[in-house]
């Protein structure tokens, strides 16, 4: 391999490396992580780099060490960073645009039917609702009177049998 392709090996190394930096960036801004989630996210990013920079400096040279691969790396992210970067924040802020909306079209679907069973059940529990309090007025009508006065008479022969105690 020439040294102009592993140029532009190391090239696209960085570019890639700006796109998955994108695309976490992205998807952080998104999903609004706090400070220890933005951590875990800033290693598991690292080393999804140093993989992707790996892959490539293996293709570009197998991995030989020299002066063009750090300014190549460097070159093809400033590049992506200047040209692609705006355009490909858009892109998955569109993309994560429409995941929002198939999974509230899901959810709605998911929710239909029991929002037809609650409107299906609205006439039963009325009705239901309407003969307990029929039912409740009527044993308080029948019962009301009764019960209160054993209820007195009970109060009345406790104090009776337990006089409250005075100090004199």
């Amino acid at each position: 391999m020439s040294d102009f392709e592993a140029l532009i090996w190391v090239v696209a190394a960085g570019a890639a490396v700006g796109f998955v930096f994108d695309f976490y960036r992205s998807l952080r801004k998104w999903l609004g992580w706090g400070k220890v989630m933005t951590v875990v996210g800033d290693l598991i990013f690292s080393a999804a780099a140093l993989f992707l920079l790996f892959k490539f400096f293996l293709k570009a040279n197998h991995l030989d060490f020299r002066f063009y691969i750090v300014w190549g790396s460097v070159l093809g992210l400033f590049l992506y960073t200047r040209i692609l970067s705006r355009i490909t924040l858009w892109l998955f802020f569109k993309c994560y645009r429409f995941i929002e909306a198939c999974l509230g079209l899901i959810l709605l679907v998911l929710k239909f039917p029991f929002k037809v069973l609650a409107v299906l059940m609205r006439p039963p529990y009325a009705v239901l609702r309407w003969f307990s309090l029929l039912v409740f007025r009527i044993a308080e009508a029948f019962l009301g009177k009764p019960l209160t006065k054993t209820r007195k008479t009970m109060i009345s022969f406790w104090e009776r049998l337990f006089p409250p105690r005075t100090n004199g």
